[in-house]
């Protein structure tokens, strides 16, 4: 009999409940706000969360809205009716942003996609650890099957690294690759273009900026669990941004602020349909600079393109900045339409930049993000323009970094001769060797 449990959290991972229920469990996290148990049994399904590592101490319900688990934590999923074969967490954000199921680090067989985190295997006690961040999920779904047996050991894959950013043009060092299993291992990455691996779990880079998910996994077998692990490659180059006196038309600015000795520049607005709107939230370096350098897997740059009446600002997202022209809103809306700022330098290098009345401000009292006003806020300044170096980031560009080895692979990631007849891959390329 498969018995399936759902626990429902909108705040921390706690279930406090008597009776016992053969199918479906729904819990809300309202019903226990403020418990702050980090240990509960619901028919034969025990769930703990220890502090491990976080100086956040172990996680608990919080504002009655999800359950949190901090970094550090390590959450633990164990059965006395039978071995555990799927474990689903539904979070509130998507991989591996923050609170995201690509947070967590678990046996071998767990994986995410958007919102979802999934672990599937046998094994009577599962853990997981919240390794890059803090998890935050709405519902947990356990399913147990079968009888209690002897639990097979873990697959043991794991790169030594989960994530590697490499700026191209510097040395690559690749993650090591270990495992326990006996079965065979496959390996294999989602954009040759960027990263590729070989049979052994080598990965290189091939000097083109972008993204490539690394995957190894091996199939269940007598003594060990089926495994899965990724590793992520994130290749970038290093954007530079240089302190303008003006704007022309057609170029890409970061929006800067300096002030309390950092230079804060400006992020821009994560589109929501239902909510077109927001500040900019900002990121900073120390000290008061002439030059940014920003990775360029991190496009923050404002384009200011020329409309009747002055400049019109689209982010890197394609939407275009403005106010509304009523008092109402001081963070600004977002729109397919472009509409004209006036923009005025000033001898001290910061730029008056206005649209309906407002102009754009830094650091209303406390906050460190940009908004607008028809009026001066307190500790507020004006914001400088940081244009985008065209020749610096040309210059950076690597073309190649990954060794030519000539070793050539069949399409399951197994090293093959030069007599194999099919489809080969060598040098991250494929070709039909007949």
């Amino acid at each position: 009999m498969i018995k399936t449990l759902r626990y429902t959290f909108m705040a921390m991972l706690m279930l406090v409940c008597s009776t016992a229920f053969a199918g479906v469990i729904t819990l809300n996290a309202t019903d226990f706000k403020g418990s702050e148990t980090a240990t509960v049994t619901q028919d034969g399904i025990t769930l703990t969360i220890e502090k491990g590592t976080s100086p956040s101490g172990a996680g608990n319900l919080y504002n009655g809205e999800q359950f949190r688990i901090y970094k550090g934590n390590i959450l633990t999923v164990s059965s006395t009716v039978g071995n555990i074969t799927q474990i689903v967490f539904t979070c509130t954000a998507n991989n591996t942003t923050k609170w995201g199921p690509g947070c967590f680090a678990a046996q071998d067989g767990y994986s995410y996609e958007g919102k979802v985190g999934t672990w599937a295997g046998n094994a009577a006690e599962v853990k997981f650890t919240a390794e890059s961040n803090q998890v935050r999920a709405t519902t947990i779904e356990v399913t147990v099957g079968g009888e209690v047996g002897p639990t097979k050991k873990s697959a043991g894959l794991k790169f030594s690294e989960s994530t590697v950013d490499y700026e191209l043009g510097t040395t690559f060092t690749a993650p090591t690759f270990t495992k326990a299993t006996t079965a065979a291992v496959k390996f294999v990455s989602d954009n040759e273009e960027v990263a590729t691996v070989n049979a052994e779990g080598v990965i290189a880079v091939t000097g083109k900026e972008g993204k490539a998910v690394i995957t190894a996994t091996s199939e269940e077998n007598k003594e060990y669990n089926a495994g899965k692990t990724t590793c992520t490659v994130y290749a970038y180059r290093m954007n530079v941004y240089k302190k303008a006196t003006a704007v022309e038309a057609g170029k890409q600015y970061l929006i800067v602020a300096q002030r309390d000795n950092k230079t804060y520049y400006a992020a821009p607005v994560k589109y929501n349909a239902e909510k077109p709107y927001g500040y900019l939230n900002s990121f900073s370096v120390d000290g008061i600079v002439d030059e940014l350098k920003i990775k360029s897997s991190y496009n923050d740059a404002f384009t200011f393109e020329a409309v009747a009446g002055g400049y019109a600002i689209k982010d890197a997202n394609g939407y275009y900045l403005y106010m509304d022209e009523n008092v109402k809103h001081n963070s600004f809306q977002l729109g397919d339409e472009a509409k004209a700022w006036t923009v005025e330098p000033a001898e001290n290098g910061t730029f008056t930049i206005t649209n309906n009345g407002k102009f754009i401000q830094y650091g209303n009292g406390t906050f460190t993000t940009f908004g607008a006003w028809t009026e001066a806020q307190d500790k507020a300044v004006k914001p400088m323009l940081f244009v985008f170096d065209e020749a610096a980031g040309i210059n950076g560009i690597q073309t190649t970094v990954k060794p030519q080895s000539n070793v050539r692979y069949n399409i399951a990631g197994q090293r093959v001769g030069a007599d194999y007849k099919g489809i080969v891959i060598v040098n991250g390329k494929k070709y039909l060797q007949k």
